[in-house]
């Protein structure tokens, strides 16, 4: 981004988010997750609890490929510097949240909410290539590691997950959604 700024192209950066929000609201007509919050540079989508697991990794695969593509088209020509890591990183957990209006918008809250945005967050630490990466909470990995076992590469992490509970060392799991990022 601060290269696009010093170049004045920021326009493409919105212009990359505006694809993918396009993306986002193809896949959520056809998939029916909310995509709740934009914050900055990344969205907060949430998923109901019996979203198929198959569903739910091969929609992520779908979302780092147009990221790229658009990526490609829109960005990666103008800039003055080389980018080694270009993708996008989940965080997943699971879990109640409560729903609340302010201001006319929905809000929820609930640490769920708290966790999976904590571990988005620390998929960088100690990865050196974290782009097409997702972190989850065990207790995720324990829902679905029967149904994704045989299609992705998976390893026990600890990660330092800031202002949560039991959050320094906190266990999880990192898959990756491809070979070779």
């Amino acid at each position: 981004m601060e290269n696009l700024i010093l170049l004045e192209k920021q326009e493409r950066w919105r212009n990359l988010l505006i694809d993918i929000k396009k993306f986002l609201k193809e896949e959520r007509a056809n998939h029916g997750f909310e995509i709740y919050k934009f914050i900055g540079d990344g969205w907060i989508l949430l998923f109901d609890i019996d979203f198929p697991p198959k569903e739910l990794f091969s929609f992520l695969k779908r979302l780092c490929d147009r990221y790229k593509s658009s990526y490609k088209k829109k960005i990666r020509g103008i800039l003055s510097t080389t980018i080694d890591n270009i993708g996008i990183t989940f965080g997943l957990d699971k879990g109640s949240l409560i729903r609340v209006v302010m201001d006319g918008h929905p809000e929820y809250i609930g640490r769920p909410l708290n966790i999976a945005t904590r571990l988005q967050g620390a998929i960088k630490d100690n990865d050196s290539e974290p782009q097409g990466k997702v972190l989850m909470s065990k207790i995720v990995y324990d829902d679905v590691k029967r149904i994704i076992s045989k299609d992705y590469k998976v390893y026990s992490v600890k990660r330092n997950l800031r202002n949560i509970s039991g959050g320094d060392r906190y266990p999880a799991i990192k898959l990756m959604l491809y070979e070779n990022p």
